[in-house]
């Protein structure tokens, strides 16, 4: 089997995903009821999988600073920043799932500043998109910014992290012609997940 079908790219399955990848794998499959397509990219081949898989579970430490619902909104403003149609569709239905709220996600997936957001989120999510945009200009004042809404040096340090490996995620994707699977625009679209304020 190839990837033809999901994206410009013909790679070849190697077939030789160790035990541990091979589980992860399968635990994915599980948990959505199909391989999303970009993991099924990068199973092809087991170590091309540990080298995204290894830097995407340092973002969920649970010492990281960030909750998974944060890391996920900083995921699926990376790819709205870059235009990244299969990761704004991959992220739109993980936050829908985490919050139940599915405007928040739409917003979150075309343009943040209009989402109600906590004031903690909205100075993460406007650094996020400093670092995804003009890093370069990040100051001390910039960082400071974070620290005054509620963020410690470690969590500042997975802000960026955060962003930096979605925005390589995203060009990834864009640049394999990586399709959306259509499962993703309508998963938890029906408001039964815990609705939160982020």
């Amino acid at each position: 089997m190839t990837t033809k079908d999901i994206c410009g790219l013909d790679l070849r399955d190697r077939d030789n995903l160790d035990p541990e990848m091979a589980a992860l794998v399968k635990g994915v499959e599980k948990k959505y009821g199909f391989l999303p397509y970009f993991v099924r990219l990068f199973a092809t081949d087991n170590r091309r999988l540990r080298a995204f898989m290894v830097p995407y579970l340092d973002l969920l430490r649970p010492d990281s600073g960030l909750t998974h619902l944060e890391v996920e909104m900083i995921a699926l403003v990376a790819a709205a920043t870059h235009g990244c149609v299969y990761c704004t569709s991959h992220h739109g239905a993980l936050m829908r799932e985490l919050t139940g709220d599915a405007l928040c996600a739409e917003y979150l997936s075309r343009n943040y500043k209009y989402a109600e957001l906590s004031p903690r989120h909205r100075a993460m999510l406007d650094f996020a998109v400093k670092v995804l945009t003009d890093a370069e200009a990040i100051e001390d004042a910039d960082r400071q910014a974070l620290r005054d809404a509620g963020f410690d040096d470690e969590a500042i340090w997975s802000v960026i992290a955060t962003a930096a490996f979605y925005a390589g995620a995203n060009r990834m994707a864009q640049a394999a012609g990586l399709k959306p699977a259509a499962q993703y625009l309508e998963m938890y679209r029906d408001g039964k997940a815990g609705r939160r304020r982020v």
